[in-house]
């Protein structure tokens, strides 16, 4: 029982059950379930043969393994937030890659007068009018064709 320890210390010696659960509270949230099972081993053992006491570790039980459940569902909807979080960047990340390769693609098109650089220019100047409207505009990224 790794909490033994702490727990006997605030339960028999403190005998404060403010302080117990200030001390609970500040543990992982991950061990706080683990915590709560060794509590109710102890009072299992320093009842003895209280009916009303073994009644109430049961109910405890229960409660416990619910309150671990919410803590693994938290758990797991964070992981989850922060896999979404990375992948909201790298697919950011990735569509910036390809705003760039187009841009660069149109202006060589146009620097070149490739058969398509009037189209390219028309592209070129919906592009700009776009990242004008959405703040985006950056006047050195089209420099070689201004």
């Amino acid at each position: 029982m790794k909490y033994r320890e702490q727990l006997l210390y605030y339960i028999i010696e403190l005998g404060d059950e403010e302080a117990l659960s200030a001390w609970i509270e500040e543990q992982p949230l991950l061990e706080q379930p683990d915590i709560f099972r060794e509590l109710q081993e102890l009072a299992a053992e320093i009842g003895g043969e209280n009916e009303e006491l073994e009644m109430l570790s049961e109910e405890f039980s229960g409660l416990v393994d619910q309150y671990e459940d919410i803590i693994l569902d938290e758990k797991l909807a964070e992981a989850n937030y922060i896999m979404a979080m990375e992948a909201q960047e790298k697919a950011a990340q990735e569509v910036e890659e390809t705003k760039k390769g187009i841009r660069s693609y149109i202006i060589e098109c146009i620097v070149t007068n490739q058969r398509n650089a009037q189209e390219m220019k028309q592209l070129a100047q919906q592009v700009m009018d776009l990242e004008k409207s959405t703040g985006e505009f950056n006047e050195d990224n089209w420099a070689p064709i201004l």
